[in-house]
């Protein structure tokens, strides 16, 4: 967590007969839990004071105070009131760290020593400036992952990292260790790929690399790597023909919608599609699309259908009657087509999806965000950071903000440190306000083959993408975690003894919260599957509200097929905007 340096600054406001009286007597100040007979105790000392914003002196509500000893033997946690005001009462004399967290605003955090009576202690709080900090965490050697890798989040909590199927990784975030797996025994590159419900990963489609720069052997081919590190042979896709660079988007039932891609022998790109149900391994062709692509961002929406943007225009499929229509167009159409795609696609809490991302060109005010919205069938412009750019690393965070990492400004970066128009630059971007606020740069210029991912302790992990343009090293096999700004804000609560980790929908669930904070709310979030600017995991964040009385934690999962589809996901509990490392559970049918 976070220290600050400034020593406090307490003053001493206590009396011996007064103290001596209120003890007697039982009394207690206005506002203050009594205590029961026998728990006062003559040394026991009381802290109080007020919390502002240090430009207007205004009052801060609802900041959360927090009084701790650094083990966390002693940890008390208070609100602020209206006016500012906190209290704690009834608190042994010694030394202690005393922290405060606001929303948008920097922590503090000062080392407090009590002495027996009353103590004060008053902050001034300042606009958020932690920018968070990257640091490499090992590296994929002896691959270097610049072309047509994959990054996926298992639910044992390492990472699969992959270009080829020939020569896998799995990375350890926790302890930076890796292992280096027997591979499938033939290459399958350009693939997309996605977790099942055992855990293990399926890859689809691709090409035989024998000549990776012609794009024209596509294959049909299906391979799953298991938890336990070893490869089993699928029946291949339906499209003899194969597809390299193929869409993929979860159902709400965990079946797979497999769109388009580049054929053999000409790298033709079809309009072709199919469904995969995991349960039988079984293919079946589905309506074809209006245009043919490959790799197009796609979300699968509250009410079930998939969006599927780029190409000629944004378009809708409809699983339950099999079948593809045109949606709106963006309000700045094109979007790179017939070029790689310029944007990723999330879906929001708000049931929205965002397309953030913009090949810009001459047009310098074309908006890097666009907003499509169910309800009114409408897309809708957005803000722009200082520097707009295409094909950005995008991860959607626990706390609701978008981290979005380097990207191509497309030699419109003036003075900001570029190669080739990629940048290492980081901004944060808040979907609920539109406000953008810059971060800590990447350590390595980073293109859209580098895979992202956030991870249970809530890190965002990188690697690949630093052969710019396949014309411009050094390449690099570091792998890169950033610390967001919302771990340095304190103490963060940890969750543990869920009670079931493989849940149905509706059902509810308890589980323990250390040391005794109040959460504020619940996340879940799917697990990721990255390659480029497709996610073939589950596209969630959604939040819950938990009941809590003490440590103990209640909560139900929605019954809403389309809000939770099956598969793998994150739960993160939140006090504000602080996130616990997450626990890994399991959504069944």
């Amino acid at each position: 967590m976070a220290r600050s340096t400034p020593a406090p600054c307490f003053r001493r406001v206590w009396h011996m007969a007064a103290l001596l009286a209120a003890l007697s007597s039982g009394s207690v100040a206005p506002g203050q839990q009594p205590i029961p007979p026998g728990s006062r105790r003559l040394l026991d000392a009381s802290l109080s004071g007020v919390v502002r914003l240090a430009a207007t002196s205004q009052p801060v509500a609802s900041a959360r105070v927090t009084l701790f000893t650094p083990g966390l033997g002693f940890f008390r946690e208070a609100r602020t009131a209206a006016n500012g005001g906190y209290v704690f009462d009834f608190v042994p004399s010694g030394s202690y760290r005393l922290g405060v967290a606001s929303l948008e605003r920097a922590y503090q955090e000062v080392a407090a020593t009590l002495i027996a009576g009353a103590n004060v202690r008053d902050f001034s709080l300042v606009p958020e400036t932690n920018t968070g900090s990257w640091a490499v965490i090992g590296d994929t050697l002896p691959e270097v992952l610049d072309g047509t890798d994959i990054g996926v989040l298992r639910p044992d909590g390492t990472i699969l990292y992959c270009h080829d199927t020939v020569d896998p990784i799995v990375f350890d975030p926790v302890t930076g260790n890796k292992v280096l797996p027997n591979g499938s025994g033939s290459e399958q590159g350009c693939m997309n790929s996605t977790l099942l419900a055992d855990g293990s990963v399926l890859i689809v489609g691709g090409q035989n690399p024998s000549a990776p720069g012609s794009f024209t052997n596509a294959i049909p081919w299906v391979k799953r790597f298991s938890l336990a590190n070893t490869w089993a042979q699928q029946g291949d896709m339906l499209l003899t023909q194969g597809r390299w660079y193929p869409g993929l988007a979860r159902l709400n039932d965990g079946r797979l919608l497999i769109m388009g891609g580049g054929t053999a022998p000409a790298a033709a790109r079809t309009d072709t599609c199919e469904l995969y149900t995991p349960d039988d391994q079984g293919w079946s062709f589905t309506d074809t699309m209006n245009s043919p692509l490959e790799f197009p961002p796609c979300a699968l929406l509250y009410d079930g259908r998939v969006l599927r943007t780029w190409g000629s225009s944004p378009e809708l499929f409809d699983p339950a009657i099999g079948q593809w229509t045109q949606n709106v167009p963006f309000q700045f159409q094109n979007r790179g087509f017939p070029n790689h795609s310029d944007h990723s696609l999330i879906h929001l809490t708000d049931g929205r999806a965002v397309a953030i991302g913009v090949r810009q060109g001459a047009q310098t005010i074309r908006p890097m965000v666009e907003f499509f919205d169910p309800s009114s069938n409408t897309w809708s412009t957005g803000t722009n950071p200082t520097l707009p750019r295409m094909q950005a690393e995008v991860v959607y965070l626990p706390d609701g903000h978008i981290l979005v990492a380097a990207g191509d400004a497309e030699q419109h970066a003036g003075a900001e440190p570029n190669i080739l128009g990629v940048v290492k630059r980081c901004d944060v971007f808040d979907p609920s306000n539109g406000q953008w606020r810059r971060v800590g740069d990447m350590t390595h210029f980073r293109e859209y083959h580098a895979v992202t991912l956030l991870v249970p302790d809530g890190r965002v992990l990188t690697t690949g993408g630093t052969q710019i343009k396949f014309q411009y090293g050094p390449t690099s096999s570091d792998i890169e975690a950033w610390s967001p700004p919302y771990l340095f804000r304190g103490v963060r609560p940890v969750l543990s003894q869920l009670s079931n980790s493989a849940p149905r929908r509706g059902e509810a669930l308890s589980m323990r919260v250390f040391p005794e904070t109040q959460l504020t709310r619940l996340v879940l979030m799917g697990l990721q599957s990255t390659t480029h600017w497709v996610d073939g995991g589950i596209p969630r964040r959604l939040e819950l509200v938990p009941s809590q009385s003490g440590t103990s934690v209640r909560f139900t999962l929605p019954t809403d097929v389309n809000v939770l589809p099956v598969g793998w996901y994150m739960l993160f509990g939140m006090v504000d905007d602080i996130p616990s490392r997450a626990l890994i559970l399991r959504v069944d049918p």
